[in-house]
């Protein structure tokens, strides 16, 4: 995603006003804080969750919840 793109996501996101947004790839955590500071709704990360420690940043970073095709990770963090 570039900056403009980001920007109209963000005027879509006033404009909708949704229940939640998904950042992707969520395994970049800099980019769901960024995001959890211009919105006030909650953030689920996907693509790119690979390891535990994906997780942790995400949800560190100020993701709500996290998608992720490994099952493995799934019971992980649930009392986050």
């Amino acid at each position: 995603i570039d900056s403009h793109a980001l920007e109209k996501s963000y005027k879509l996101i006033e404009k909708t006003e949704p229940d939640y947004i998904e950042v992707l790839p969520g395994a970049i955590p800099w980019m769901i804080t960024e995001v959890k500071e211009r919105v006030n709704i909650p953030i689920f990360a996907g693509g790119l969750i690979r390891t535990a420690e994906d997780v942790k940043n995400a949800l560190q970073a100020g993701a709500s919840a996290i998608t992720t095709s490994k099952r493995e990770l799934w019971d992980l963090f649930q009392e986050h």
